[in-house]
């Protein structure tokens, strides 16, 4: 009667050929410049987007950028108070959504305020006789702007009474 082998022995093993290892990518160190301007792309994104946000990898891949560089980003903004990050299940996986907290002024809004051609606004402060709290025209302008209407403008001569 013939023995089985013993464990580790019988059939010589052939050693795992050893593959070649890929180098993991270094990370890239960015100038404050590039950031800055990656930083500004990025928030450009999420306003263009609008209220109801966007996923951050959408953004990562849209700019080239890698998950890490993004998030650091993105984390950049949320501190600035620009941006909001909330946590979501997306596909099974979890990721970011990113929606803008606050939006650039718009040139064309502030062009039609009613102070530009006002004759008291040289006079008007928070505390003066003059003040934005009782002006008959800012209130208006204002919630035109919110609800994107054109309200006329401040006449630029009052009669005194």
């Amino acid at each position: 009667m013939t023995k089985p082998p013993a464990k580790g022995k019988g059939k010589p093993q052939r050693k795992a050929e050893a593959k070649p290892q890929k180098a993991a990518p270094q990370p890239v160190e960015r100038t404050e410049e590039e950031l800055v301007d990656l930083t500004s792309r990025v928030y450009k994104l999420v306003v263009e987007r609008g209220r109801d946000g966007v996923l951050q990898s959408e953004i990562w891949k849209e700019l080239g950028l890698t998950s890490r560089d993004g998030s650091r980003l993105a984390i950049r903004l949320e501190r600035r108070g620009l941006i909001g990050r909330v946590k979501v299940l997306e596909d099974g996986r979890w990721t970011y959504k990113l929606t803008p907290l606050r939006f650039p002024t718009d040139m064309a809004s502030i062009e039609k305020a009613p102070c530009i051609t006002c004759q008291f606004e040289p006079k008007c402060s928070v505390d003066g006789e003059v003040s934005p709290y009782v002006c008959p025209w800012i209130g208006p302008w204002v919630i035109a702007e919110q609800k994107g209407l054109q309200v006329p403008a401040a006449p630029s001569a009052i009669v005194a009474g």
